[in-house]
C-alpha cells in the first residue's frame, strides 16, 4: 500500500510539472514572436518582460510569507488559483483590441502568473521532500524539461503555419489541465493524507512559527548574497530565452531554428534531472551548486563566439551541467539550509533570484538590441554572468556530506 501510495503522489506531481512547463515553453520562448507580430519593438518588448518581472519579484516575497502562514488555503488551491489567473489574462488577449498599451498591460499580468506559479510548483515538492515522502523531484522535473522540449518544437511549428494567436489558444487549454492536476495534490498542512512528517525533526519543526521577510534576510546573510550570484546568472539565461530569435538571425536563423536550439537545451537537461538522486549520493551539494555556476558563464563564453547555428546548439547542450544542474541543486541545497517553518520562503526567494535576473536581462537585453548591436548585448551578459559565477563560488555554505535518497 505505501509504495502504491508513493508512486500515486509521484505521478500527481508529474502531472502538474509537465503542463507547467509545456505552458512555460510557449508563452516564455515565444515572447518576442507574439509581441512582435502585435507591432511592438525590440525596446518595448524588454521593456514588457522586465516590468512582468519586476511585479512578479515584488510579489514573490509577500506571496511566499502567505504561503508559509496560510490555513485555510492550501498549497495546491493558491497555485490553481494563479494558473486560473493566466487562463484569464490569455482570454482577454484573444478579444481585446490590438491597442499597444492594452495588450502591454494584459500580458504583463499574463507573465508575472507564469513567473509566479514556478515557486509555487518548488513549494508543492518539497512540502512532500521535507517530510521525507519519496517524492522523486528529479524525475518530475526532468519530465517537464521533455513536455518544454515538445511543446517549443510543435509551437515554433504551428506559430509559421498557423500565427502567433496559436499561444493563447494553447495556454489557456495546458494551464486549464494544470488547474485540474494540481487540486488534486493533498497539500494540507493538518488532518491531511501527508499532513504528518515521516521523521520526529521534521515535525518539531512544523510546530516552529516561521519568521518575516526582514528576519529571515538577517539570520540568513549568506544565503542572500547566494541569491545575488543567482540573479547574475540568470541575467544572460533570461537574454538567451527571452531574444534567441534576434541571436539566430543574423545567422541565418528562423523560428523554427528557435525551437530547435531551445528544444535542444530542454532535452540535454533530462540527463542531469532523471539521474540527480545518483548524483546526489555521491557528490555534496554545495559543490554541484558550483559546478553548475560555472558551466552558466560556459555556455554565455561559447554563445558569444558562436558563427552558425550549429555552434549555437552545441553551447546550448551545456544546459545539461548548467541551468539544469543548478535547478535541482538549488532545490536540495535551499532544502538543507533553510527550515522547514520557512522552506516556501526560502524556495520561493530562491526563484526570485532568478526573477531579478530576468528582470536585468529582458530589459538590458532589449534596450541594448535597440541601441547597440546583438554582439555587444552578448558580451556585456557574458560578463555579467561570470560575475555572477564567482559569487556563488563565495557565498555557497558547505554542506557536510552527500544526501541520501
Amino acid at each position: 500500500m505505501e509504495k502504491t501510495n508513493q508512486i500515486k503522489l509521484n505521478l500527481q506531481y508529474i502531472s502538474m510539472q509537465v503542463p507547467y512547463w509545456m505552458g512555460y515553453s510557449v508563452l516564455g520562448t515565444f515572447t518576442s514572436v507574439f509581441l512582435l507580430s502585435r507591432g511592438f519593438t525590440n525596446g518595448q518588448i524588454g521593456l514588457i518582460l522586465s516590468l512582468a518581472n519586476v511585479l512578479a519579484a515584488i510579489l514573490q516575497p509577500f506571496l511566499a510569507s502567505f504561503a508559509d502562514r496560510m490555513v485555510r488555503i492550501h498549497l495546491s488551491q493558491l497555485t490553481a488559483g494563479m494558473a486560473i489567473l493566466l487562463i484569464v489574462f490569455s482570454s482577454i488577449l484573444l478579444v481585446v483590441p490590438k491597442v499597444l498599451l492594452v495588450v502591454a498591460f494584459i500580458y504583463v499580468l499574463l507573465y508575472a502568473c507564469l513567473v509566479l506559479l514556478q515557486p509555487m510548483t518548488i513549494a508543492i515538492g518539497t512540502f512532500f521532500i521535507s517530510r521525507g515522502y519519496g517524492l522523486n523531484f528529479g524525475v518530475a522535473r526532468g519530465l517537464g524539461s521533455l513536455a518544454f522540449a515538445a511543446a517549443t518544437a510543435v509551437t515554433g511549428v504551428l506559430i509559421e503555419r498557423f500565427s502567433s494567436t496559436i499561444i493563447l489558444y494553447l495556454l489557456i487549454g495546458i494551464f486549464l489541465f494544470f488547474t485540474i492536476m494540481t487540486l488534486m495534490i493533498d497539500t494540507r498542512r493538518h488532518a491531511g493524507k501527508y499532513s504528518a512528517s515521516l521523521a520526529s525533526k521534521h515535525l518539531q519543526a512544523t510546530q516552529e512559527e516561521p519568521i518575516g521577510l526582514f528576519a529571515f534576510s538577517k539570520q540568513y546573510k549568506r544565503f542572500m548574497f547566494l541569491l545575488v550570484g543567482v540573479s547574475l546568472l540568470f541575467v544572460f539565461h533570461t537574454i538567451i530565452n527571452s531574444y534567441m530569435f534576434q541571436i539566430v538571425q543574423p545567422l541565418g536563423g528562423t523560428e523554427v531554428n528557435v525551437g530547435s536550439s531551445l528544444s535542444i537545451a530542454a532535452l540535454c537537461e533530462l540527463p542531469t534531472m532523471f539521474f540527480f538522486s545518483w548524483l546526489l549520493r555521491r557528490f555534496r551539494i554545495h559543490s554541484l551548486l558550483r559546478i553548475a555556476a560555472f558551466f552558466f558563464s560556459v555556455k554565455a563564453v561559447l554563445i558569444l563566439f558562436a558563427s552558425n547555428i550549429f555552434l549555437i546548439n552545441a553551447a546550448q547542450s551545456l544546459q545539461m551541467v548548467g541551468f539544469a544542474l543548478h535547478t535541482m541543486a538549488s532545490v536540495y541545497y535551499t532544502n538543507q539550509i533553510i527550515p522547514q517553518k520557512d522552506l516556501v520562503k526560502g524556495q520561493t526567494l530562491m526563484a526570485t533570484a532568478n526573477t531579478f535576473g530576468g528582470i536585468v536581462g529582458s530589459f538590458v537585453g532589449g534596450q541594448m538590441l535597440s541601441f547597440l548591436s546583438v554582439s555587444a548585448m552578448l558580451l556585456i551578459g557574458t560578463v555579467i554572468s561570470i560575475a555572477g559565477t564567482l559569487i556563488v563560488w563565495m557565498s555557497v555554505e558547505k554542506t557536510n556530506g552527500s544526501i541520501v535518497q
